[in-house]
């Protein structure tokens, strides 16, 4: 049994038609505009991953216990929409790193995923089933 595009589409919810899932591994100031990654997490997550959560001081995987812990924080009955926004976007990021897009260890997601949850509208129209079944 070979598991189609469409089983995917069905499975998860995805959809599969749109514009597809892509972005950038290394250069990040190049694709980016010059913005410091510290900067980018902190406008769009509220809080910057310490080096003691990543895999290295170098590289920006982010252990997905950093994500459960800051996401599994009780979000308040009166959360501001930005606040909601940041909460989303980091349970977004552990499910990426957890269930969609796995790394070799399992514990790990790269944050070069973060730019496309930046509009949360368009991220909902990329072509997600695609990137899971590749």
């Amino acid at each position: 049994m070979t598991i189609t595009l469409q089983d995917v589409a069905y499975q998860l919810g995805f959809k599969i038609g749109n514009d597809l899932v892509s972005g950038c591994i290394g250069g990040w100031e190049q694709h980016h505009l010059e913005q410091m990654i510290e900067d980018f997490c902190q406008q769009l997550l509220g809080v910057i991953p310490s080096p003691d959560d990543r895999q290295s001081q170098t590289k920006w995987i982010v252990k997905l216990t950093w994500f459960h812990n800051t996401v599994c924080e009780e979000l308040e009955q009166d959360a501001t929409e930005e606040r909601l926004l940041r909460y989303t976007r980091l349970y977004i990021m552990q499910l990426i790193g957890g269930i969609l897009f796995p790394d070799a260890s399992d514990s790990r997601v790269h944050i070069r995923w973060r730019p496309l949850l930046k509009d949360l509208e368009t991220c909902g129209r990329l072509s997600w089933g695609s990137a899971v079944l590749a």
